[in-house]
């Protein structure tokens, strides 16, 4: 809305879970308020995100993500799902964040549509592996369905 809180609401300390369906990275306040929001849920363990990410790249949006990569370090994910990912700058800036940011993930999906792809997932799956961040044990598991 106009930004977020400076601090969190009380109610964001026991989720355990968030979905977010649809994000778009093509709008830094919503990838902001996306951020905020996993950040100040101190019990967060399994994150689910559908990206909208429309073929274009926004440079605002991965500058904004690669500042954040470096300013969290204490997120409890254990699984994140990642759906619709194309394989785009700011959604490989995303998924830095998360693993720069949690030291206990054990698991990353991605799940995506084969025509919808720019790379095969094992190409995918293998940059990403080279920045495993705070998370040097992560699986990470990518399906593409026609």
């Amino acid at each position: 809305m106009d930004g977020v809180p400076e601090s969190p609401p009380t109610a964001l300390n026991n989720i355990k879970s968030l979905k977010f369906f649809t994000m778009s990275l093509r709008n830094v306040k919503e990838v902001s308020g996306v951020v905020y929001l996993i950040t100040s849920c101190p019990k967060l363990q399994h994150l689910t995100i559908e990206f909208d990410s429309s073929g274009i790249n926004v440079e605002g949006v991965v500058q904004f993500l690669r500042a954040q990569s470096f300013l969290y370090d204490a997120l409890k994910l254990q699984r994140v799902q990642v759906n619709m990912f194309i394989d785009l700058e700011m959604e490989m800036e995303f998924i830095k964040f998360i693993l720069a940011s949690t030291l206990v993930l054990e698991e990353i999906f991605f799940w995506n549509f084969v025509y919808l792809g720019v790379r095969s997932g094992k190409q995918m799956i293998d940059e990403i592996e080279e920045f495993c961040g705070a998370s040097p044990n992560v699986d990470f598991i990518f399906e593409e369905d026609e």
